[in-house]
């Protein structure tokens, strides 16, 4: 071969050395363009069958009642059917009327939140009536549909006792043809707490139309103007009928009355304490052919979302807390002590002269026996706590009643400066401060600050709207948790039930008074002693 050869052969090879790791190069290049565009593609894919899934038929049975309608024997017609087929049962207990401008005209409802037919078909109604009616006009206008408020005048009771009916009040409200609205008076306006969401019920009382708590300078003067309204009768807290009427004839009378000779009546208010009496409702509601009994499935807490969300104010308050503390929903445990509720003690019960009854009104010192029952309270009740699941990879938020008990467990016991400075509080190792000290120390439990103080929203009245907030901040706080611990009342099992968390414990009964929550019967006993 001659050397020209050979040298044109030398530098083809060279070329081709050089050449190589390029398309190598290249052909890498187009290889992960390729995945980046399949990625996309299959991510695009599954949104669209997400979005699909979303709008697709409720896969769950309902009820159409036999030709006798005295009896609960029922056919069921269909497990999969489409929202737009199913029958509202409930809706047709109501007798149409003819060309009325107020009779049920529903819209498609687009919506992520499964609830009853009857209740979205009300919703519907509801935002139509409002939207056509803005303002003072749904009072104020005669052609406008009736209203039926409900009222907070005085004692109504806790968040529960306040909030915990409104499948009641949505039935009530349905059996009537009238739009549902919620007055408070004290301790301040519902709506300083919570406001209707904008795909929700605005269920706020207009401002400023005449005798209903205008121009009246003190909260007990706003509230005689808005008791003398028209109303049906009622069972709450501070009713004199409440212990001597049934429940079921308060229900049927206040209808058989809004239906009848107060049905003229622009605007009537009520205050029935419903979530007492949960057992009714569900029997109606199954007469009336419906499934979902409410309380005790995810429509109870979608209801409760239709119709509200935090004010800013307290959604701030929310979201700081779940920054601070690392509180991911559905991953962290709540433990909630009532420490002030009447029934956590004996009936008569006093603390220095002072009696249990008076302590959300007056409060107790922190102090003395008190304290000691306080403490081994909640040092059983995170022991509790403790025995859930995979507790250990969570941590546990600790609420309660009063303040200085969530400050001493979560703060105090915490900073050896204080333990330092009350060393003899820890000599003995089997003492109540000691026994917490050591709870405290082999668990992850936080808490909010405790800057102010948690004011009961029923007796404590008057106070500024932030004195307020801590009580909602919790009950949202409540509702994200994956699981739920209470003893004494029903405020962290109203949170359990809004959040639709099977995972709930209870560590101590009230000593009085009986059961008074048809699905308190369904919580885990806690099994230590």
């Amino acid at each position: 071969m001659s050397k020209a050869s050979q040298q044109r052969r030398f530098n083809i090879n060279r070329s081709r050395k050089k050449t190589e790791p390029n398309q190598l190069l290249r052909i890498l290049v187009i290889l992960l363009g390729f995945c980046f565009i399949s990625f996309l593609t299959s991510t695009y894919i599954l949104q669209q069958e997400t979005s699909k899934s979303q709008h697709q038929h409720i896969t769950k049975a309902f009820v159409i009642p036999t030709k006798n309608n005295d009896s609960l024997d029922s056919q069921i017609v269909s497990q999969s059917l489409p929202r737009s087929e199913q029958q509202s049962t409930l809706a047709l207990g109501i007798p149409e009327i003819p060309n009325s401008q107020h009779a049920y005209t529903i819209s498609p409802i687009e919506t992520q939140l499964p609830l009853p037919k009857w209740v979205q078909e009300y919703i519907s109604w509801h935002q139509k009536m409002r939207s056509d009616f803005p303002g003072q006009s749904i009072i104020t206008d005669p052609n406008a549909p009736p209203v039926l408020v409900r009222t907070c005048l005085g004692l109504c009771g806790g968040l529960h006792d306040r909030l915990g009916q409104l499948p009641l009040d949505l039935y009530l409200a349905n059996q009537t043809k009238r739009v549902l609205l919620i007055k408070w008076i004290k301790p301040q306006p519902l709506e300083e707490f919570l406001i209707p969401p904008s795909d929700g019920i605005d269920w706020v009382f207009p401002s400023d139309v005449e005798g209903w708590g205008t121009k009246c300078n003190t909260l007990n003067l706003c509230a005689k103007q808005v008791r003398v309204q028209p109303q049906i009768l009622g069972n709450n807290v501070d009713s004199k009928e409440r212990k001597s009427i049934s429940f079921q004839f308060i229900v049927e009378e206040g209808i058989k009355q809004l239906n009848g000779k107060l049905k003229d009546i622009k605007a009537v208010t009520y205050q029935i304490l419903g979530h007492l009496d949960e057992d009714y409702l569900e029997q109606r509601l199954r007469e009336l052919g419906e499934t979902d009994m409410i309380h005790g499935t995810a429509s109870f807490g979608n209801i409760f979302r239709k119709f509200f969300q935090p004010h800013p104010n307290v959604q701030n308050q929310i979201d700081e807390a779940n920054k601070k503390y690392c509180l991911v929903p559905g991953e962290y445990s709540v433990c909630h002590c009532r420490v002030r509720h009447p029934k956590a003690y004996k009936t008569g019960e006093t603390f220095d002269g002072k009696y249990i009854a008076n302590a959300d009104k007056l409060g107790l010192p922190f102090e003395g026996r008190f304290r000691d029952l306080a403490v081994d309270l909640a040092s059983r009740a995170i022991q509790c706590t403790a025995t859930l699941p995979d507790v250990d990879n969570h941590p546990i938020y600790f609420m309660a009643d009063e303040s200085e008990l969530v400050r001493y467990l979560t703060r105090h016991l915490m900073n050896a400066t204080y333990i330092s400075e009350h060393a003899d509080w820890f000599d003995d190792p089997h003492s109540t401060n000691s026994t917490a000290k050591e709870i405290m120390s082999h668990h992850h439990v936080v808490a909010r600050d405790q800057d102010i103080k948690n004011a009961h929203i029923d007796k404590n009245k008057g106070r500024p709207p932030e004195e307020y907030y801590g009580t909602f901040v919790d009950l949202y706080l409540g509702i994200q948790a994956r699981c739920v611990v209470f003893g004494v009342g029903n405020y962290a099992l109203f949170a359990s039930k809004l959040g639709g968390r099977n995972c709930k414990m209870r560590y101590a009964k009230e000593l009085w008074g009986g059961e008074n929550t048809t699905h308190k019967r369904e919580t885990q006993e806690c099994a230590l002693p």
